[in-house]
């Protein structure tokens, strides 16, 4: 598919944006503050609000996707747990960055850690996309994975500057790339929104363009 002209890129951003900022932007500043008053990792009673509340806010599906019995939330809320050195460290290093390839490779890297480290507790499921929404909450600058968002993506982007950007994190261990080829689309993305509109988007507002683009297919 080719990529979406300058023209018709920016005003579709320019709605998705205001689209945004009307509607889903106050359900979102929810999750954010849930997050920042319990910002930790290691307490159950602080994960597993996290985990019930972003999961089934942005339907990550950890009840369908999983295989394990029992609360399958909180089963995952425990794998976190186990978790906590890597999400806290990545948090503080991650804190007030740019999305960017070299915070790129840093977020597919903490990605993949996490949801390979999860597979134990999800009945050897990888929850790629509940992962990128829970870690997206605590550290915004983290674009979120789900189905629509890598349908729409590929709108938006060329295909050569994509494979550019992949290629600078091909030394990332195999764990690690399933979250890539999206978080290096979603790198030429940013690049291009700063360099042909004039629209200071956040992260977030560039997933709710993935998000309508996706859904109105």
């Amino acid at each position: 598919v080719a990529q979406q002209p300058a023209v018709e890129f920016e005003q579709a951003l320019s709605v998705a944006v205001k689209n945004y900022r009307a509607t889903w932007q106050t359900v979102d500043t929810e999750l954010y503050e849930l997050c920042q008053r319990r910002p930790g990792q290691r307490a159950f009673a602080d994960v597993y609000p996290k985990v019930a509340v972003i999961g089934r806010v942005y339907a990550a599906g950890i009840s369908r996707s999983s295989r394990a019995s029992g609360d399958r939330e909180a089963g995952v809320a425990r794998g976190l747990l186990s978790l906590a050195d890597t999400i806290e460290e990545a948090q503080h290093d991650l804190a007030g960055r740019q999305f960017d390839k070299t915070t790129a490779a840093q977020v597919v890297e903490l990605h993949g850690r996490v949801t390979r480290g999860l597979r134990a507790h999800a009945g050897g499921v990888w929850l790629t996309s509940f992962v990128s929404k829970y870690l997206h909450f605590h550290c915004s600058v983290i674009p979120i994975y789900d189905s629509l968002a890598e349908s729409a993506i590929g709108r938006y982007v060329d295909r050569q500057a994509v494979a550019g950007v992949r290629a600078s994190m091909a030394d990332l261990p195999d764990w690690a790339r399933a979250y890539r080829n999206f978080a290096a689309a979603f790198v030429v993305l940013r690049e291009r929104i700063d360099t042909e509109t004039s629209i200071q988007a956040t992260v977030k507002e560039i997933d709710h363009l993935l998000w309508q683009t996706g859904a109105s297919r």
